[in-house]
């Protein structure tokens, strides 16, 4: 069974589906699945867990999902499949969707990459679920296009994530690679300075030579102090990598 990087993946998909308890923790320690549950007056019990999946609230249902998931009740597999398959939001059906993936079931990959390349759901649908098959080492080209397109036309914060992405695709063909590095030096012009810098970033760490000279014409039109130290931070650590 696929284990995740770090507790704190482990609650990443919470945090995703709006968990006001995660959100409001003051940095302190993140809650597990079951503390959260027991905030919703959830039992433990396999049977409780098994119930929740049917529970009104979709957050509740995600993370019963999780819970069994992290219990390793692979017994449950066919009733959180069967709760994939009625889950009507699209926030919780991707988290339902990532407990299959890390209980190994190929449904699981599948849901979360058709989100990747359904343009009819959310940019920050279509880039956690690109960024959730990244953490299984799963770099599909068919996520990949959905990433771009994402950083080309979605709202300033998933142009942000997307750019954050892209440098965690490998072996990307030589079509694919030139698309990548177009994408990226588009975001570095967005009207947005939020996006500039995370473009600055992602060309630094996707190691392209092209972008040292992309990153100098940037740093010498940005009029945002902040925007172009950060530039200018971005192009030493390309100069670095290259160098190496």
């Amino acid at each position: 069974m696929f284990l995740y990087e770090s507790f704190v993946t482990l609650l990443l998909a919470v945090a995703l589906v709006g968990s006001q308890p995660i959100s409001q923790n003051n940095g302190g320690p993140l809650p597990t699945f079951g503390e959260l549950l027991r905030r919703h007056n959830i039992e433990l019990t396999q049977s409780a867990l098994i119930a929740a999946l049917k529970n009104p609230d979709p957050e509740v249902r995600a993370l019963a999902a999780h819970k069994l998931a992290e219990d390793g009740a692979t017994e449950a597999i066919p009733v959180i499949m069967q709760a994939l398959a009625s889950e009507k939001v699209p926030w919780t059906r991707m988290n339902i969707a990532l407990a299959l993936a890390q209980m190994g079931e190929s449904i699981g990959f599948d849901t979360l990459e058709d989100n990747c390349k359904n343009k009819d759901t959310s940019g920050d649908i279509r880039a956690r679920s690109a960024e959730y098959l990244l953490r299984f080492n799963r770099d599909s080209t068919t996520c990949l296009s959905g990433v771009l397109d994402v950083l080309k036309g979605g709202s300033n914060g998933d142009r942000m994530v997307a750019a954050e992405l892209l440098p965690r695709y490998h072996n990307l063909s030589t079509e694919d690679s030139e698309k990548v590095f177009t994408g990226l030096v588009e975001a570095l012009h967005a009207p947005n300075p939020a996006v500039r810098m995370a473009a600055g970033r992602a060309l630094a760490d996707f190691g392209d030579t092209r972008g040292i000279a992309e990153l100098g014409r940037a740093i010498g039109g940005e009029q945002d102090q902040l925007v172009r130290s950060r530039l200018e931070e971005d192009l030493g650590i390309l100069r670095n990598k290259i160098r190496q």
